[in-house]
């Protein structure tokens, strides 16, 4: 079953719209509008083929359709259609890529979603420097992008 963060939009940058600064969400966000600053997203995140992005992304998962100038990092899986350009570097355990798209950056795919999010660390250090990578992950760890848990049952049966 599909993770309920992917299928429905909780966040949208509308075709039109700008927003500037540091924007953290909860589910999934659909930008087809303009975003500069820096993105973490819990769930996927869709750069329209109409979106700019001039931000670092950090999400679970990414479809790129627009154009992104900053670095993209997924923890599961990234797929850039037709007209997707990211000029920054690219780190995902899974990556598809339509013709007609571009990067121009560093890119690692690394085939371990179970280690992704020390693959992360590791990558974002290596082109960046520890320091870098502190500051980059800080408080979004492997909990913040894993799939959600189970309600806890109490003895009743009902939800704790």
């Amino acid at each position: 079953m599909p993770d309920p963060r992917d299928s429905l939009v909780n966040s949208l940058i509308g075709a039109g719209s700008a927003f500037d600064g540091d924007l953290d969400v909860e589910g999934m966000l659909r930008v087809d509008g303009d975003v500069r600053g820096s993105i973490r997203v819990t769930g996927k995140i869709v750069v329209g083929a109409a979106g700019r992005v001039e931000a670092s992304i950090r999400a679970r998962s990414a479809i790129i359709g627009g154009l992104v100038k900053g670095d993209v990092y997924v923890s599961e899986r990234l797929r850039l259609l037709s007209g997707g350009t990211v000029v920054g570097n690219v780190y995902a355990p899974r990556m598809e890529i339509e013709d007609g798209t571009c990067i121009h950056g560093y890119v690692e795919v690394s085939g371990d979603g179970e280690k992704a999010e020390a693959g992360l660390a590791a990558f974002v250090e290596r082109r960046g420097g520890r320091e870098a990578a502190s500051r980059f992950l800080g408080r979004f760890r492997s909990s913040s992008f894993a799939p959600p848990r189970e309600a806890a049952l109490a003895p009743d049966g009902s939800k704790a």
